[in-house]
């Protein structure tokens, strides 16, 4: 089973939904603004994510000038884990995970290769 984490304000994350409820995998959805990861989800989410660690940071939100960066190596993966534990509304949307891979739907496309 996959795990959508999903944040229903975001247009790209409802489209990611439709997608996903389109597709013959069966997904879980993860509202992780209401249900935070853990550390430890973090950690294992981020460690098979494709491509640079620092994609999983919405680092264009006007919010991400506000938070505390001054610790935040973006390449590596225990100072973004800890920077999105502390500003999960910061994690970038939608990420598809199937156990094996996660990814983040920019562009949406790239979520159709995981369904």
């Amino acid at each position: 089973m996959a795990i959508l984490y999903h944040n229903p304000r975001c247009s790209k994350s409802r489209q990611a939904l439709e997608l996903c409820e389109g597709s013959d995998v069966e997904v879980e959805v993860r509202l992780y603004l209401s249900n935070p990861l853990s550390i430890e989800e973090l950690t294992d989410l981020l460690s098979r994510l494709e491509g640079p660690v620092h994609a999983s940071i919405r680092t264009k939100d006007p919010k991400f000038k506000l938070a505390d960066t001054a610790s935040l190596d973006v390449g590596s993966l225990p100072s973004v884990v800890d920077f999105l534990a502390l500003n999960g509304h910061l994690m970038e949307r939608p990420i598809l995970d199937n156990g094996a891979i996660s990814c983040v739907g920019r562009p949406l496309e790239d979520l159709q290769r995981l369904l």
